[in-house]
């Protein structure tokens, strides 16, 4: 068995025939905002219209590559029920169609149902925000029409039992995200998918993004948390193709070139030779991302939401992390070589994951070896996280 990938996009055609050297067979994305909205907020997405995605997916094609196009918001507002969002959701699909997209990704049923229904020439992917962790739920899922799912790896990557038992109860695709930090069975994640989908609907209201904050803190305050988040080493790949599974996600959209290839570089090859960091955080690249024309007036500037002036801390942290713009160097690394090399089989055998860490004290042993965090960096970063804690909490940015 061999693995395939699915890839973030980044809309740099310059890159596509290079991702066509590798193991990938479909690239993930969609407009900044949409009648449905998505997993990441519009201020994230890489400007991109309707020609230059059609552009872009053409370039696909001829590279052997298919577009995934992500309809995976997890809330819609009850609007789905309107003649308006239903007009309008069906242009949206008859535009997928005009550009010759034929996959999408799926986080609510209603959606699953409607396309298989309406659209049946889609092949259908349910994405992580729909939580598929157990036998019954992937059944679910199969049942409604799925062609593919994506489990919910933030959990359950290291759980083989778990993996092995839904692996059997399915037969269509199933794939896990490889290459992730958010911390396991994370308590925000309801709330910050609910915040995603309507920060990518076109509402355009204003979106401060706490749990990315939230857990940006956590880890610098805890870096065992750098190792007990369930990502999945290049090295480890062909564990998980031995219990069935081989379609992988690299995350993430938006960053770099340079960045991106450098990940299906390492997963293709099944090894990365030192700074894991470089295959699994999502910001503070050397580059930054592409974005809109006033890019901050667009997003930020909500006078009547909140003070803009207070909104300049909050900004001024994105900054010093790299979130959203350039960092000069990432002052995180997390070395692999001090990572044993049959650490996925200890923490796939102690139940840390799902019974609670904090007794055998592995990962943090680990963590004091592996990761560094430049310790000026740090300092600054925890004054910067306590000083827009209490702008939020304290109610000095809305002035009550």
């Amino acid at each position: 068995m061999s693995v395939q990938f699915s890839v973030a996009a980044n809309y740099d055609l310059d890159l596509v025939p290079e991702l066509g050297k590798y193991p990938v067979h479909e690239v993930y994305g969609k407009l900044p905002h949409d009648i449905v909205g998505g997993g990441r907020p519009s201020y994230m997405g890489t400007p991109l219209d309707q020609k230059q995605l059609k552009a872009y997916v053409k370039t696909l094609r001829e590279n052997g590559i298919e577009f995934n196009y992500l309809l995976n918001s997890s809330c819609l507002g009850n609007r789905e029920w309107g003649k308006k969002w239903q007009r309008q959701f069906m242009d949206l699909m008859a535009k997928l169609q005009e550009m010759e997209i034929r996959r999408v990704t799926v986080s609510l049923p209603y959606m699953m149902e409607i396309i298989k229904h309406r659209f049946p020439e889609f092949h259908v992917r349910v994405g992580i925000f729909a939580q598929v962790d157990t036998p019954s739920r992937a059944r679910y899922w199969e049942e409604l029409g799925a062609d593919a799912i994506t489990l919910e790896s933030y959990s359950i990557n290291r759980d083989f039992d778990r993996l092995r038992a839904i692996r059997s109860s399915v037969s269509c695709e199933l794939q896990l995200i490889a290459n992730h930090v958010c911390l396991p069975n994370c308590a925000m994640q309801p709330y910050h998918q609910v915040g995603f989908a309507h920060s990518s609907d076109g509402s355009n209201g204003l979106f401060i993004d706490t749990c990315i904050l939230h857990c940006a803190k956590k880890r610098l305050d805890t870096p065992a948390m750098f190792i007990k988040s369930t990502w999945i080493r290049p090295e480890d790949l062909g564990l998980y193709e031995e219990i069935g599974f081989r379609s992988f996600k690299l995350l993430e959209r938006g960053i770099p070139s340079v960045e991106l290839l450098k990940r299906v570089k390492a997963y293709s090859l099944g090894r990365c030779d030192w700074d894991l960091a470089e295959l699994l955080l999502s910001y503070g690249f050397s580059e930054a991302p592409k974005k809109q024309l006033l890019w901050g007036l667009r997003h930020f500037f909500h006078p009547t939401q909140a003070s803009p002036v207070a909104l300049a801390p909050i900004l001024s942290l994105a900054k010093q992390q790299g979130m959203m713009f350039a960092s000069e160097e990432n002052p995180i690394t997390i070395d692999n070589r001090k990572i044993p090399e049959d650490f996925l089989k200890k923490v796939s055998t102690c139940g840390g994951t799902m019974n609670g860490c904090g007794t055998c004290h592995y990962c943090d042993d680990i963590s004091k070896e592996a990761v560094k965090i430049d310790s000026e960096f740090l300092k600054n970063s925890l004054e910067k996280f306590a000083e827009v804690r209490n702008k939020l909490t304290d109610g000095g940015l809305w002035g009550v």
